[in-house]
């Protein structure tokens, strides 16, 4: 469980340090003068589209709290003043998102990738037991937390399982065809498609599939292809990663389960947990420390 400072602990003692990120939301890094303990400030300005997102998100981080979903923080006494925002003050993942991991090759071996689809398995079915979809799970969304574990993160698209209109378009490559069709029933299923796609990613560092009109489409990544006949996409992808990496039985059953685009079939998490690959070998998380910390000092 995340030891962050309480709102009545840091207070006023935070200090705004820098800009990390600025995408639509901004992201800040503050420190608190008392211990230098750093926290994140998600910004949102007061318009009434970034005020609906934020409102959205702030609901649901704060009704969350599991090892594998970043922890918000209560901002009630924070007192730092950011003109013309609202925010949100999370705790700080240092080592930063599984799309950088990945492109610094401190994420490879196929036991460190299902340790961490391990927790990303864990994350989401905690979120889904609490009637919330995430609805945008992307390696980008994905942080190393400093204890070395995955924290699911960005929810300001996330959405009560039952609400009826989808609010969230999702990210190309990424969604789940039925987001992309604009016909989701299932959000859950949809969350479980994403994840199938980060497994991909993270093992062989390209998508699997490429949407119509990509700039990057490419003739042997094709999902309509393998609804049609999974065996012979699996073999003509790996003729395409010039068999650098081998698609075993049990990964491709957890994959087909994952991606079939009949929502009746495609595998719940439980089906997930309960499946061959995902029952091989993992890191204990003492293990991972030593691992990631060796990893992380040497790049």
């Amino acid at each position: 469980m995340c030891k962050c400072l309480s709102a009545s602990q840091v207070r006023e003692d935070l200090i705004l340090h820098k800009t990390i990120s600025y995408t639509k939301f901004p992201i800040l890094l503050a420190k608190s003068s008392l211990d230098s303990s750093e926290y994140i400030i998600k910004t949102f300005t007061k318009d009434d589209a970034s005020l609906s997102s934020y409102l959205r998100e702030k609901q649901i981080l704060s009704s969350l709290d599991h090892s594998n979903i970043i922890h918000y923080i209560s901002n009630t006494s924070f007192r730092v003043e950011i003109p013309h925002s609202s925010y949100i003050l999370m705790e700080y993942a240092p080592h930063g998102d599984f799309f950088n991991l990945l492109i610094e090759n401190n994420v490879s071996g196929e036991k460190l990738i299902r340790t961490y689809f391990h927790h990303l398995i864990e994350g989401l079915d905690y979120l889904h037991s609490q009637e919330v979809a995430h609805l945008d799970i992307k390696l980008e969304n994905l942080l190393l937390g400093k204890d070395f574990l995955l924290k699911i993160a960005d929810f300001d698209v996330a959405q009560n399982v039952k609400d009826q209109l989808l609010f969230s378009q999702g990210t190309e490559n990424y969604r789940a065809p039925e987001i992309q069709a604009e016909d989701c029933q299932d959000y859950k299923a949809a969350d479980v498609y994403s994840a199938g796609i980060c497994l991909f990613v993270l093992l062989a560092k390209t998508f699997p599939f490429l949407e119509a009109g990509s700039q990057y489409q490419n003739d042997f990544q094709s999902y309509k292809r393998f609804n049609i006949n999974s065996e012979k996409y699996w073999n003509r992808m790996e003729k395409f990663l010039k068999n650098k990496i081998h698609f075993s039985k049990n990964l491709r059953e957890l994959l087909n389960g994952m991606w079939t685009d009949d929502i009746t079939k495609r595998f719940s998490l439980y089906q997930v947990k309960q499946s061959r690959w995902y029952n091989e070998p993992i890191y204990s998380n003492e293990e991972l420390q030593v691992l990631m910390g060796t990893k992380l000092v040497s790049n």
